[in-house]
């Protein structure tokens, strides 16, 4: 099966770490492509990046001339994901609601790690918007920009590990790492606090693949209809 992992920033380095992580997990039956928009930012830190994101990914998708199996969205803020669903022809995974899902298996209650304050209401909005208020116990940043994760790897760690414990104290069972810049710290955490650790983009991949495997894809009789077919609209902007 060829999957695509589409980051929809444009920071080749976190693709890069993204990479690393996949090439630990991915099987003998799967091939990967990672990719990154030619639009956009290096980290998606707000709604207005998710929206910048969004329409570099979308134009990704309508531009590319490769046949996908499934499409794993690698961004814990799932930006742009309903769209991608929507004009996608296989399954389309983000990594967010693959690490909630598998959480609702592990324990009664999960929380997440997030890199920064800004992204707490953020979570919260996406939590809500998948309707998981109740097995949520809390989200906590570790105040470390998104860019700057993987270059201290050690201190990244202890902010995690020290969250990570408040987390368990707040009631968590089950930790979520709340961003693709995460990956890699989830099996020494997960042994360091005794709990599950969700990686994103591990599980999105192996769920992925599962789907694939199952033959099972998006259904487009309501919520993920493909959208009709119009003429887009452009005009040069005149500044006044």
């Amino acid at each position: 099966m060829n999957i695509l992992v589409l980051n929809p920033n444009t920071s080749l380095s976190m693709s890069s770490e993204i990479t690393n992580t996949l090439n630990k997990i991915s099987g003998l039956n799967s091939n990967f492509v990672i990719a990154n928009p030619d639009f956009g930012v290096d980290s998606l830190e707000s709604f207005y990046e998710y929206n910048l994101a969004t329409f570099g990914c979308i134009r990704y998708i309508n531009n590319t001339s490769i046949n996908y199996d499934g499409i794993l969205l690698a961004c814990f803020g799932d930006p742009g994901l309903y769209a991608l669903k929507e004009i996608a022809k296989t399954p389309v995974i983000g990594i967010a609601e693959a690490a909630m899902s598998t959480a609702l298996l592990l324990g009664r209650k999960f929380g997440i790690l997030v890199a920064s304050q800004k992204a707490v209401p953020m979570m919260e909005s996406l939590v809500r918007e998948y309707g998981l208020e109740s097995r949520l116990s809390s989200i906590l940043t570790i105040n470390i920009p998104v860019s700057k994760i993987e270059e201290n790897k050690v201190n990244s760690y202890e902010n995690l590990y020290k969250m990570g414990m408040r987390m368990l104290e707040e009631g968590a069972e089950v930790i979520i790492l709340g961003c693709a810049g995460m990956t890699g710290f989830s099996s020494k955490l997960s042994k360091d606090l005794n709990v599950p650790v969700v990686d994103p983009i591990e599980c999105g991949f192996n769920l992925l693949e599962n789907l694939i495997k199952q033959n099972l894809k998006i259904s487009k009789i309501a919520f993920y209809k493909e959208p009709e077919q119009k003429e887009i609209f452009k005009r040069e902007l005149l500044d006044k």
